[in-house]
């Protein structure tokens, strides 16, 4: 499916969410899972995923009827419970704003790491909430839920951690107060999938523990999305050729915004250096900076010029490239490839 480019290629009708909490909600949280979620494999292993064509339930359908388009929901008792309203969408405690987004898993970790096109795909979900030891203390909480990677449409999928989530299961987990606190052990649940397109239809709900030990903290999490759309990420796809050998590279662009402009890293240690108000035209690229040619950096290459070009286009209100160059000297590297969906000038 051609999302006026993005090219969201995935089946529309629902998948449907499985038993087993463990995820990440802002972009450093998939670096820590591995450690904390190893774990769980000996509580989890035991989680058969179990997939079908399946309709929510009736409760299920009631909180789906009650969202606009665009709306979700997120209910936690326990340990930590939930306030109903979601205020600290910019708390400056956490550097940064902070709202629902569907988008390809972000990887890290045991976490799925998802392209554009192809995903697999990513829900995180905000609210606000209080900790039983800080019940007067309002922080921000979020759960993550990664789709497994063939998830269609109008399909229930059980929950379990990323660690010990089967190809066919629901990876996700509960933070909350800048990782404060995790609850992504001993999850429990399902997910049905409505919609799966241009945008994404969901209900949640599962059980999970801060831990594997019987006394554990526990919560319980319920949740709906209606009709959130598709955010892609910023994406690299290039075939890479060095001293004869090629590969071909598909992943998530970094964007570090500096007062000079943006840096971004591509993937294999090469940085591209954009100046600030950049538009839309084909530009030469050399390995040093100058009035007339933008920078590229390769960190891990012994090089003595770099020669190529970089053509912007906009669209959406973000820009596309295609990009290709070479080199000479010790290493002989050369690429050429596309780069979409960058946030430039922000």
């Amino acid at each position: 499916m051609d999302m006026d480019g993005w090219k969201l290629t995935v089946v529309l009708p629902a998948v449907a969410l499985a038993l087993a909490l463990a995820g990440c909600g802002d972009s450093a949280d998939n670096a820590g899972i591995n450690a904390t979620d190893n774990a769980d494999e000996q509580t989890d292993s035991s989680v058969v995923a179990s997939q079908g064509s399946a309709s929510p339930d009736s409760e299920m359908q009631e909180w789906l009827d009650s969202l606009d388009e665009g709306a979700s929901l997120l209910t936690i008792d326990g340990t930590v419970t939930s306030t109903g309203e979601y205020t600290t969408a910019d708390d400056p405690r956490y550097g940064g704003v902070s709202v629902d987004v569907f988008r390809p898993g972000r990887g890290g970790g045991s976490a799925r790491a998802g392209s554009n096109a192809d995903g697999p795909y990513s829900l995180t979900i905000y609210t606000d909430a209080t900790h039983q030891d800080e019940p007067d203390n309002v922080v921000r909480a979020w759960v993550t839920l990664t789709l497994p990677g063939d998830a269609r449409a109008s399909e229930r999928y059980d929950i379990s951690s990323f660690s010990s989530a089967n190809d066919d299961q629901v990876q996700a987990h509960l933070r909350g107060d800048g990782h404060a606190w995790t609850f992504a052990r001993q999850i429990e649940g399902e997910l049905h999938l409505v919609e799966l397109g241009e945008s994404v239809t969901a209900a949640w709900r599962f059980d999970a523990a801060d831990g594997n030990r019987e006394d554990a903290a526990r919560v319980a999490v319920e949740g709906a999305v209606s009709g959130l759309a598709f955010t892609p990420q910023p994406q690299a796809q290039y075939e890479l050729t060095v001293n004869g050998d090629s590969e071909t590279h598909l992943g998530r662009i970094a964007i570090n915004t500096t007062n000079t402009g943006d840096i971004l890293s591509i993937g294999n240690r090469i940085s591209l250096m954009l100046p600030s108000g950049i538009t839309t035209g084909e530009y030469t690229l050399s390995d040093r900076a100058s009035d007339d040619a933008l920078r590229v950096i390769l960190s891990q290459h012994t090089i003595e010029q770099l020669d190529g070009t970089l053509t912007l286009t906009e669209r959406e209100g973000m820009f596309d490239a295609d990009i290709r160059f070479e080199t000479s000297g010790e290493d002989s590297v050369s690429l050429n490839g596309r780069l979409e969906a960058l946030a430039l000038n922000e």
